[in-house]
C-alpha cells in the first residue's frame, strides 16, 4: 500500500482492508506498522449496560457560560467495567440514539470491539457519540485485562514531550516571546504559536494579519534560540499569497511545522498540496474538518500535509490508531487535537506510537499545578524538571472518575 493509494480508496474499501480495530496497524498488515498485541478477551463476557450521565462541573466557559461533561459508562455480564468522561455534546442527540447504541453493544462481547466500532461508524452515528464509546470500550479492556491500553497495544515507550500553546490575540510580539521563553525555562520542550486573528460580529468572517504575524514568529525564535521547537499555528483564514509568504519566513526561522494556514476544504487540497510542495516546513493539516480519519486520508493521499491532525472525538481511539497506521505507512507524522480532558486516551495512544510518529503531548496549562477536574479522582496530567510527561501504568486509560460527584451533579 503508497502513499497515493490512500486518497483513492472508498470508506467501505478501507474498513474492509483494515478489518476493524487499529486497521492495519493492529493486523500487522501495514510493512512499517508494528505487530501489536489482541486482547485476550474471553467471549463468556457480555456487554449488559450502557449509561450516560450528562452532569454539571461548576466549571465556567466562555461567557461565563456553565460547562457540562458526560460520563459513559458501560458494564458486563460479570461485573467489569469501563468508562470515558467527554464533552456534554457527545452524549447522544436524543434516546432514540442512545437506544440505537444500546440495541448494537448489549449482548455482544468485549472481543468484539473492532467489528462494533465499525458497525456504529458505518450506521453514521455522530463522531463524537462513537468516539464516547469506544473510549469506554478501550478502558474497559484495559481493566478486564488488567493493562493499560498502550499495552494491549504494544509499549514502545513511558513518557511525552510537552508542548504548550499560546492561544490567540496573546498580545503584542513581546508577550508571545516571553511566554514561550517562561515554558522552556519550566521545561517544555516546544512551543505552539497561535498568532492574530478577528472575527466580525454580524458576519463571523475572520481577517488574519500575516505582518503582524510574522513579527510574532521572529520575535519568539529569536527568544527561545534556535534549537527549541516551534510550530506555528493559525485558524485557515490566509491566502495562498500570504501563506506562502508566512512559510517562508518559517523556512527561514526553522519551524518544526505550520499548521493550517489556508481554509481546510476540499477545494484547498491542491492548494495545500503546492504549498507543501513550495516549502521546507512541513504543513500540519486538518484541523477544522470534522470527519474521521477518512477525510484525512484524503490529505495523505493528495500530498496535502506532512503532519496530519485527528483525536478522539473525531471516532475514538481506534479512529486515531487507524490513522496512525497511515501515516507511519506514508512516512509522515501525526498530531493529537484537544489537549485538557482528553488527555488520558491520548497518552494511552503516545505510549503505542515511536516518538517520531507523535513527538509532542499538549498540556493544558503550563502552570502544571495538580489539578483535579471535578467528575474525576485522577489529577491532569503533570510534566517533570524534564519536560516529559509519563505516560500512565494503570489498568484502562488511567483516569478514575467520582461517581459520587457525578451522580449527584446529574442534569440528563
Amino acid at each position: 500500500m503508497n502513499r497515493n493509494c490512500f486518497g483513492r480508496m472508498g470508506r467501505r474499501t478501507f474498513l474492509r482492508l483494515t478489518g476493524g480495530v487499529a486497521g492495519a496497524w493492529l493486523a500487522g498488515r501495514c510493512a512499517s506498522a508494528r505487530h501489536l498485541l489482541l486482547v485476550d478477551a474471553t467471549d463468556a463476557e457480555r456487554i449488559s449496560r450502557i449509561e450516560w450521565i450528562v452532569y454539571d462541573t461548576g466549571l465556567r466557559g466562555p461567557q461565563d457560560a456553565s460547562q457540562a461533561r458526560c460520563a459513559v459508562r458501560i458494564t458486563t455480564t460479570h461485573g467489569a467495567q469501563g468508562w470515558a468522561d467527554v464533552g456534554d455534546w457527545a452524549a447522544p442527540a436524543d434516546d432514540d440514539a442512545a437506544h440505537g447504541i444500546s440495541d448494537t453493544l448489549l449482548g455482544r462481547s468485549p472481543s468484539e470491539h473492532d467489528n462494533l466500532w465499525r458497525q456504529l461508524y458505518e450506521q453514521g452515528l455522530p463522531l463524537a457519540t462513537l468516539g464516547a464509546v469506544d473510549t469506554a470500550l478501550w478502558d474497559l479492556r484495559g481493566r478486564t485485562e488488567g493493562k493499560p491500553v498502550h499495552a494491549l497495544l504494544g509499549t514502545t515507550r513511558s513518557a511525552a514531550k510537552a508542548r504548550a500553546s499560546t492561544g490567540f490575540n496573546l498580545g503584542e510580539p513581546a508577550a508571545y516571546a516571553d511566554f514561550a521563553v517562561a515554558c522552556r525555562d519550566k521545561g517544555i520542550q516546544a512551543i505552539r504559536i497561535q498568532p492574530y486573528v478577528t472575527y466580525d460580529d454580524a458576519t463571523g468572517r475572520a481577517t488574519a494579519f500575516p505582518d503582524r504575524d510574522m513579527a510574532v514568529y521572529s520575535a519568539v525564535r529569536e527568544a527561545v534560540g534556535a534549537d527549541h521547537a516551534c510550530m506555528a499555528d493559525h485558524e485557515g483564514i490566509y491566502t495562498y499569497d500570504q501563506a506562502l509568504r508566512v512559510g517562508r519566513l518559517l523556512d527561514d526561522l526553522g519551524y518544526a511545522w505550520y499548521g493550517s494556514p489556508m481554509p481546510e476544504t476540499d477545494d484547498w487540497l491542491d492548494r495545500y498540496a503546492t504549498l507543501a510542495s513550495e516549502l521546507r516546513t512541513p504543513i500540519c493539516a486538518p484541523r477544522s474538518d470534522s470527519d474521521s480519519y477518512q477525510s484525512r486520508l484524503r490529505w495523505i493521499g493528495r500530498r496535502a500535509c506532512d503532519v496530519c491532525r485527528i483525536g478522539v472525538h473525531l471516532g475514538g481511539l481506534t479512529a486515531c490508531l487507524q490513522l496512525a497506521g497511515a501515516c507511519e505507512e506514508a512516512g509522515i507524522a501525526m498530531d493529537l487535537l484537544g489537549a485538557g480532558p482528553d488527555a488520558y486516551p491520548h497518552l494511552q495512544l503516545i505510549g503505542a506510537t515511536e516518538e517520531s510518529l507523535v513527538p509532542w503531548f499538549e498540556v493544558a496549562s503550563p502552570d502544571n499545578e495538580s489539578r483535579t477536574l471535578p467528575g474525576r479522582l485522577t489529577p491532569e496530567p503533570q510534566f517533570d524538571a524534564d519536560g516529559r510527561i509519563p505516560i500512565p501504568q494503570t489498568p484502562g486509560l488511567g483516569l478514575e472518575l467520582d461517581w459520587t460527584y457525578i451522580t449527584t451533579h446529574r442534569i440528563a
